[in-house]
């Protein structure tokens, strides 16, 4: 089965607002597609995890649901879902990435991806536990632990 139409078709309507269920609806779609190698990083500093991503050109990533407010590092030249829509940046960004946004992001050059949240947790699925939340969860505002 040839899932790019289907992709081709969310995104079109992606492109101005979109739902966290058209993004949803676009991850299930892209898992049906060759999936890109895309290197991921782990810095762990005092009170801090950053996650770092290396993106290839072409390639389309739908991110995780986090629970608590925290900074999405962009370089290069993306175009990605952001609190007041699909935005289209290049060069070196820092956006202030609310809870429970969920992201889709397409590189049209290689870019890198680095997420930074707070915690002094160093065990990668601790920190996922803590971080991520499910899809379907409802978005009830957490105080940062």
């Amino acid at each position: 089965m040839n899932a790019m139409p289907d992709v081709i078709s969310t995104m079109a309507r992606l492109v101005s607002q979109p739902s966290l269920a058209d993004i949803v609806q676009l991850q299930d779609l892209c898992a049906q597609l060759p999936q890109a190698d895309m290197p991921v990083e782990h810095t762990f500093l005092p009170g801090q995890y950053l996650r770092r991503m290396s993106m290839p050109a072409g390639a389309l990533v739908v991110g995780k649901r986090h629970r608590f407010r925290h900074a999405l590092i962009v370089s290069g030249h993306v175009t990605l879902r952001t609190a007041d829509g699909m935005v289209e940046l290049q060069g070196f960004h820092v956006i202030d990435s609310p809870p429970g946004m969920k992201r889709a992001i397409y590189a049209h050059a290689p870019s890198e991806l680095v997420t930074v949240h707070l915690t002094d947790e160093t065990d990668l699925e601790r920190i996922e536990a803590l971080v991520i939340m499910p899809d379907d969860a409802p978005l009830e505002l957490e105080a940062q632990p």
